[in-house]
Order: C-alpha cells, then structure tokens, then sequence
C-alpha cells in the first residue's frame, strides 16, 4: 500500500472510500488532500486501486477490489460491463443514478455556470433503465483470423468489444444485430465499412432514410442522422420543451441546430413562423418534408453553419422571440452565443446532452443580461454518464 504522507507515483497500490461520483462518471476519493478518480466505483464504496496516472491536483486509479461494497451497489446485468466503452453505471442502482445526474447538473452550473443554488428540477427517470435505445452505431473490425469483429469500442476506445448482446438497446436492434452479423459472415452484404448504424423495429439495410414516432406523427431522419436516443422520452423531452417556450400565436421561433426538425414540427403550429437550421443538407431535406407532410407552411430551415446563419438574420433584422438551441457535446461557439443575444430574444431554450458545456455558455449568456429561470434534467440515457438538460433562459 501507499504510504499516506508519501507523493503518489503510477503503479501504487492505494485504499480509499469514495465520497461521491463526479460527472463523467468516475468515483471521487482522497489520499490525504489528492483527488483519486476511479472509474466504476460507487459513492459508500471502499475500494483497493492502482494508481494509473498521476497529475498536479489528482491522479486516476483503476480499480483492484472492492473491500467493502456501497449499499447502492448492485450487479451489473451485461457481462461486457466495465470492458465496454458503452455503461458506466451499472453497477449503481437506477434510483441512486438519478440522484447522482440530478446533483451533477446543479454541481455543473454551481461550478462551471458560477450560478449559486442552480433552479434544478427533479430529475424525470426514464420508463424503462433497460432496452430503451433506438438506435446503435457498432464497429467492423477485421479480427487477426481474417473474420470480422463486429461490437462496441472498449473503456479506453481502443480495441473492440466482440459482444453478444446489448443490454440497454431495444430487443429489435439485438436482432438486427445478430442478423448483421450472418449477413458479413455469408458475404451477403459487403464488409467494406467500419461501422454499421442499427435502429429499432427496422430491417437492415434499411435505405438512406428511416421512420420514427414522435407524438403520433411520422418523422423522417436520415438512417446517419440524429435522433433522441431514449424511445420510451421522446414524447415526454417535446412536452417539456414546448411548455418551457411558453408560445404565442405571434411568436417567431428560431430552432439552431435543428435536425431533422423534431421541434420545429410540433411548435410550428402554435406560432407565427419557425426559422430552423442545420448544418446536414439531409437533414434539412427531411425537416422540410415533415412539416411539409402535416401541412405545416410557417416554417423554413437553413442549410449551413448556425453562426454565420445567425449572422445574415441579424443582417436582415430577423425577428427573434424564442430561440431554441440544441446543439452538439461541444455546445456553442462564443461567436454563436452573441449573436444569439444581439437579435434579443426575449427567450432562450437550451437542450443539451452535456451540462458542463451548457453551463458554460449559460455562463455567457447570464453575463449577457439573461436569467436562468429554470433546468430540467430529464433522463434519456440510463446506465450512462450522460444527462439531458431543458434550460429555460429569459431577459
């Protein structure tokens, strides 16, 4: 073991209690005033780890045992777990997931957001912890053998996990998936690609486009594109982003990194105008034909950059009550955010799956005149360190 007053050096062996999981998904100890970070460890847990890396102001560890379990610690249902890249909470149960996202996100705009006592609201759990994704990106990687290793990336991302099932996608796409798997085998479909993109309750290959449900309606999304992960929320993430925007029939809605216009399509009908933009000319094609399809005429999108979008309707002097933003893990560039705030919405929505970046650019836009009035996490990816945030912004 490591001597306690001692500097830690890469390939000790340290004992610690795990006082809380940070975002990102990794148990936080101490040794002495040193931060240890240790991936699939659980808050109450005390564990054995090897030291891995050593920084100025921590060090990460990896764990060797644990020496006296968290009462939240459960067994892991997928065997992958812990070597796949794919959960990192599994180990954790659903309840105590939910209370370690929804602290994580008030922790993110405490810290990063420099908001003190963040508006968060209860976490909204998903239905289902289980078999709620619908879709999956696996990976084609020619094995030593000459056969093809078809999975998801490991923990690190560098070798590939040869799995046999997948616990967290709908049962459709494990089915799809063993299928895919005959299909490279038998040379009946080429196995050219490095990865294969599956989606629930479709046929594989199934075409450049696929149909999902939202609300009743059809949506079309490119079979490449983007769409919400969880199918048990989708209903549930339009609901509380519609009521969020508080609209009036003389509205104009601007809906910034738009897709296949998800939003666009159910906003539409209560306002005067949406604007949506995307930088995918497939996926403007198919927010085009959706609303277009439930005769919607009030709305228009954009193929290009969101910023320099931005800027030729600050140009034109475009109208801007509500804007709604839901952009990549990155979140928005600072150009992005002030030009957001030179049209002078009187509204901001902000949809993101990583609340350190959203924090972030609230953080800017708070230093703009804005107030966070509310946030609302809403769990779309069980079993994951990821988290869903509807922030509500208004000037």
């Amino acid at each position: 073991m490591a001597v306690m007053d001692e500097v830690l050096h890469a390939g000790d062996i340290i004992e610690t209690s795990i006082e809380a999981v940070a975002f990102g998904g990794n148990g936080v100890g101490r040794i002495d005033d040193m931060v240890v970070f240790i991936p699939f460890t659980a808050a109450g847990d005390t564990v054995e780890a090897k030291v891995v890396e050593v920084k100025r102001n921590y060090c990460v560890g990896e764990l060797r045992d644990i020496i006296t379990p968290s009462p939240d610690r459960i067994e892991p249902v997928c065997p992958h777990f812990s070597t796949c890249g794919g959960c990192q909470y599994q180990h954790i149960s659903y309840k105590t997931q939910l209370e370690t996202k929804e602290r994580q996100v008030a922790e993110s705009f405490e810290r990063i957001g420099k908001i003190a006592s963040p508006p968060v609201r209860a976490i909204i759990p998903s239905p289902q912890a289980l078999g709620y994704r619908g879709k999956a990106e696996f990976h084609c990687i020619p094995g030593a053998d000459g056969q093809l290793n078809l999975g998801f990336m490991d923990t690190v991302g560098g070798k590939l996990v040869n799995i046999e099932k997948c616990d967290i996608v709908d049962e459709s796409i494990n089915m799809g998936y063993h299928r895919l798997r005959e299909m490279l085998a038998s040379g009946e479909i080429p196995s050219h690609r490095s990865r294969y993109i599956l989606w629930s309750e479709t046929t594989y290959p199934p075409g450049k486009y696929i149909t999902r449900i939202a609300k009743g309606k059809e949506v079309q999304v490119a079979n490449d594109g983007f769409f919400q992960g969880n199918i048990y929320l989708v209903d549930t993430l339009i609901e509380h982003v519609m009521d969020m925007c508080d609209l009036k029939e003389s509205d104009t809605v601007l809906d910034c990194y738009c897709g296949s216009g998800l939003f666009s399509l159910f906003i539409a009908p209560h306002v005067r105008k949406v604007l949506g933009m995307e930088i995918s000319g497939t996926a403007v094609h198919c927010a085009t034909h959706n609303t277009q399809k439930y005769g919607i005429t009030n709305t228009r999108f954009y193929k290009g950059n969101v910023e320099n979008i931005l800027g030729r309707f600050i140009r034109e002097k475009t109208r801007a009550d509500i804007v709604l933003i839901d952009p990549p893990r990155t979140g928005c560039t600072k150009k992005t955010l002030a030009r957001l705030d030179a049209l002078k919405p009187k509204r901001i929505i902000y949809i993101s799956c990583n609340p350190a970046t959203q924090a972030r650019d609230i953080r800017y836009l708070t230093g703009r005149g804005f107030s966070l009035e509310t946030l609302q996490p809403i769990d779309m990816f069980p079993q994951t360190k990821h988290i869903e945030v509807i922030a509500s912004l208004i000037r």
